[in-house]
């Protein structure tokens, strides 16, 4: 509806070109219809900084209030600025924002927020990685992104600034926008960034340093003019000028030292810098601060990074701030002051890098205009002032610009550093720290992959780490297959050669930290089971989730078949679980724990299991190559996680394959218990029973030993001594039965180690307070409650140095399916009936039940003694008694019958009879008696006697026949004769 004030608004700015405008805006897209007349700029507000985005705020008039905002929003738009010489600059940006201020009389008042192209960055958020990459290789490739709308450079200064910073090993965009990852990485590093108008748009520059005409140009107006001139804005100035200028000093600190630590290198990596300001009031002032884990690579790194930080610091304490009326003057452009009535330097115009700009516009409508547009829809300062809420606007001063702005129709204020002064960025928080605040809070969980970004091992090759046991991983939301950086493995013990060692293998899940909430610092703290198991569990009652029931799965399991342990989905599930504990599954409600390692690319494995049910606790160690394991307590046969069958309880040491016990300080072997009870516990050493068992031994010993010297017979060593007479190779001061009694009857301090070390190598076996039984020296000793068996399906060697005895306090016993052999380097005694008589009065019995019975003294006599009789009978065959010298049979009447050589000599003292039925006495005769041969040392031949069958009764010679002699091979030839 038309009223006359805005009748007469039409009528003035129906007069109104747009060559008299200070101010015009324009839309590039065709697309975009505007009412006619098009948009009318009433008013900006702009903020322009360096590392900012940038806005401007364009407040415009249309004959439209039926205006499309969302087919405006994305369009490129320009807003074009009349200079002072009459020529035009522009401000180009994207449509990012549309509002309707009001509406009244056909004319209706909209603002269009412009911002680069860079703030669409704001709306897009990712998680990704880079590795081995420069700062500006990363940056690049985040813009690259936005091609072809996007426009950037990087300065001739940025390559020498970045020159000596090595890549970074791994850096990562996690949860962030772009826009804010770029400002983090680039504040980091000590870059920025501002955007200049070029005929296709705005450029984003990127920069190094502020002091360099590079990074930095001079400011249009200020080149033009040799300088922008300092007086106040008068109508009647042909240029631009500056109005206000105030310098700004705060106190910074005069040192900044930076510290982290490389765990690579086992030290810290320290740097720091001074300040060039002086404070001679004030202490010295440190800011000391440690960015995180291994943030710098060397020394001079971080040097160079506590610089970049103090830069921040006194940038900001020497800060100038001014009003001017420029209308080209941008953020990131450096302008020169002329006629400053105080310079703090000798230059008469002093350089300044503007690091921001708040500007303001007011189009030169005219005064009817203006006031009829004020009463439809509110005065313009009110608006204006409006739009700086939620900028670091100083009010005094923005009420000053707007004053500036409606007399002349622009103005802005602004802050500066000498040109001489390097700027650096400051991260959002302001606290003048260059690292970011922390990104990741709390754990996640990653994959861990091969070196090819691979999640499946291939064959053995299950593991992938470099020398310090670091393993790759990709996060579950990253949008490759590229690993993250080498991830260390938080281990729950680790130090100078002691702790534990566990590397996640390819294809695991593991949980990861983050130093410091520092998403570009994980380290995996352990590892997750993520699989769905192929059996179920039935539902609680009321449990409303559907779950997998098939609990069939679980019988299947025998005590040497596993079963339901595969999984339905990829993944690792536990080996023990308490999915089945009824008797009719796995019968494990949860009792068994442990931890299982697995074998490269096949299924063995070893491992430690805890079983805690109830009663029934138990302990595997248990390695299946050679099916070599432990078992502790209840035995049981078990399959993963079913507990089969009983097979027992104790103890079980089992291999296929080879076993051996070694202990240097001996073994004790017994069946006898001990108490071992919360409320008495025996020594671990106590052997009273075998000790008992040793003095009955010696005793037994000391009266067959006597009895034999009684009977002269042969003594046993054991108990008079081995080596001489009341000792043994072991101990040359006792005989080695006793010597053995000493050994186990040791006893050491219970109260301490270094007194315990010196009873046992004095072999104490004094028994005392504070004494307790310990072997004396390195013995094996075995003692059997019950009974003891040695068995072995071929052969039992019992081997010593010194002496072998065997000894029973009833019968000993010796079979042999085959033949006995005692074999003796000296005497073989042989003592029966010491004590008394055995079975039908027999002391000794020696039989043969077939074959002969030969009894040799190849080196010396053969004596036979008997108290009684001595019968010598054959009962199918002869007797024959043969001498190679002479045979004597005697009395102890003094009768004798010798034969000696071809003569018999009878004699006697009293009557010599011969009964016969018929006596014959004739000539001489002999026979000829083969005297056997007797092995012996000395002799150096071998009579043989051979027999054979040969046709022509002739002899037979034998050619270079080797003989071996007592280990001498001898070669010989022979003739066999006939035998007679």
């Amino acid at each position: 509806m038309s009223n006359p004030v805005t009748q007469s608004i039409k009528t003035v700015l129906a007069q109104f070109s747009s060559t008299t405008r200070l101010y015009e805006l324009t839309l590039s897209d065709a697309d975009v219809v505007l009412p006619p007349g098009g948009l009318l700029v009433e008013a900006f507000f702009a903020v322009d900084g360096i590392q900012e985005l940038g806005v401007r705020d364009v407040i415009v008039l249309a004959l439209d209030a039926h205006l499309d905002l969302r087919a405006l929003l994305g369009s490129t738009a320009s807003l074009e600025i009349s200079l002072a010489d009459g020529s035009r600059t522009k401000f180009s940006g994207d449509v990012s924002e549309v509002a309707m201020l009001g509406s009244n009389g056909g004319f209706t008042r909209y603002k269009l927020r412009l911002t680069p192209w860079l703030w669409r960055l704001t709306q897009v958020r990712n998680s990704r990685v880079w590795q081995d990459k420069t700062v500006v290789q990363i940056v690049d490739s985040v813009l690259d992104g936005l091609r072809p709308l996007a426009q950037w450079c990087w300065s001739a200064d940025t390559a020498t600034f970045m020159h000596e910073l090595s890549e970074r090993s791994y850096c990562c965009q996690y949860r962030e926008s772009d826009h804010d990852f770029l400002l983090r990485l680039l504040t980091e590093e000590g870059l920025m960034w501002r955007f200049e108008e070029t005929a296709d748009g705005q450029c984003m520059v990127l920069f190094a340093d502020s002091r360099s005409e590079d990074g930095v140009p001079e400011d249009a107006t200020s080149a033009g003019a040799n300088g922008i001139a300092f007086r106040g804005a008068r109508a009647l100035e042909s240029q631009d000028t500056i109005q206000a200028l105030q310098a700004t000093r705060s106190i910074v600190p005069t040192m900044i030292a930076l510290l982290s630590y490389d765990y690579k290198a086992k030290k810290a990596i320290v740097g720091s810098a001074p300040s060039s300001s002086i404070y001679p009031a004030l202490p010295a002032l440190e800011s000391y601060d440690i960015p995180g884990q291994y943030a710098y690579a060397n020394a001079s790194t971080a040097q160079h990074y506590a610089a970049i930080q103090m830069q921040v610091r006194e940038a900001r304490s020497d800060l100038w701030r001014g009003r001017s009326t420029a209308r080209t003057l941008a953020a990131g452009t450096r302008i020169r002051i002329t006629d400053v009535p105080r310079s703090e330097t000798a230059d008469a115009a002093p350089a300044f890098t503007v690091v921001k700009v708040i500007s303001v516009g007011v189009n030169n409508l005219p005064t009817r205009a203006t006031d009829g547009l004020a009463e439809l829809f509110g005065p313009i300062p009110e608006l204006l002032e409006e739009a700086s809420h939620g900028y670091a606007v100083q009010q005094e001063d923005f009420a000053l610009v707007i004053q500036q702005a409606l007399s002349t129709g622009y103005a802005n204020s602004f802050e500066a550093v000498t040109a001489d002064t390097a700027w650096r960025p400051m991260m959002p928080h302001g606290d003048g720290r260059m690292h970011a605040k922390p990104t990741a809070h709390g754990c996640q969980t990653a994959i861990v992959i091969g070196p090819d970004g691979e999640d499946v091992a291939a064959g053995a090759d299950e593991l992938y780490c470099d020398k310090l046991g670091r393993v790759r991983v990709r996060f579950h939301w990253q949008d490759s297959d590229a690993a993250s950086c080498w991830v260390r493995v938080a281990q729950r013990a680790a130090g100078g050669g002691m702790g534990m060692q566990f590397l996640p293998r390819i294809g695991q899940e593991v949980l990861l930290q983050f130093l410091e909430n520092d998403i570009d610092r994980p380290i995996i703290v352990g590892a997750l089971y993520n699989g769905r198991g192929e059996g179920g569990m039935t539902s609680l009652p009321g449990t409303q989730e559907s779950v997998n029931e098939d609990t069939d799965v679980y019988a299947l399991a025998t005590d040497h078949r596993p079963s339901a342990q595969g999984n339905l989905a990829a993944g690792n599930s536990p080996v023990w679980h308490g999915a089945s504990a009824g008797v009719a599954g796995h019968g494990n409600a949860t009792a068994q724990w442990g931890l299982r390692s697995k074998e490269f690319g096949g299924p063995g494995y070893n491992q430690l299991l805890f079983d805690d049910t109830d009663a029934q606790g138990r302990v595997q160690l248990r390695c299946t190559h050679a099916s070599t394991e432990l078992n502790l307590g209840h035995l049981i046969h078990a399959a993963d996680n079913y507990r089969g069958s009983f097979r027992g309880q104790g103890v079980e040491l089992r291999t296929d394959a080879y076993g051996a016990v070694r202990a240097g300080a001996g073994v004790f072997i017994s069946s006898y218990g001990i108490d071992h009870t919360a409320a008495q516990r025996d020594p671990a050493g106590d052997s009273a029973p075998l000790i008992a068992m040793l003095k009955q031994l010696s005793l037994l010993c000391s009266t067959f030993s006597a009895a034999a010297t009684t009977h002269q017979t042969v003594a046993l060593a054991g108990h008079i001594g081995s080596t001489r007479a009341g000792q043994s190779k072991r101990d040359s001061s006792v005989a080695p039965i006793a010597s053995m009694l000493a050994s186990t009857s040791g006893m050491v301090s219970s109260d301490d180690l270094n007194k315990a070390m010196q009873d046992r190598a004095s072999t104490s076996v004094q028994p005392a307070a504070g004494k307790i039984p310990h072997f004396g020296r390195p013995t094996v000793a075995i003692a059997a409650k019950a009974g003891f068996g040695v068995s072995a399906g071929a052969s039992v060697q019992i081997s010593c140095g010194d002496i072998a005895t065997l000894a029973s306090g009833a019968d000993s016993e010796f079979l042999s399916g085959g033949k006995l052999r005692i074999h003796s380097g000296q005497a073989i005694g042989v003592l029966g009936g010491a004590i008394k008589p055995g079975d039908a009065n027999f002391g000794l019995q020696l039989i043969a039940a077939q074959g002969e019975v030969n009894v040799q003294a190849q080196a010396d006599q053969l004596s036979i003694q008997a108290r009684d009789e001595v019968n010598v009978i054959s009962a199918n065959g002869s007797v024959d008694w043969a001498a190679a010298k002479s045979i004597s049979l005697s009395t102890a009447g003094g009768a004798n019958i010798t034969i000696n050589g071809g003569n018999i000599t009878v004699q006697c003292p009293g009557k010599l009879l011969v009964h016969a039925g018929a006596k014959h006495f004739a000539g001489p005769a002999t026979t000829q008696f083969m005297m056997p041969v007797l092995p012996n040392t000395d002799n150096t031949w071998v009579e043989l006697d051979a027999r054979y069958d040969d046709a022509w009764n002739t002899p037979w010679p034998l050619e270079a026949l080797t003989f071996e002699i007592a280990g001498t091979p001898i070669t010989k030839s022979a003739t066999v004769n006939i035998l007679k």
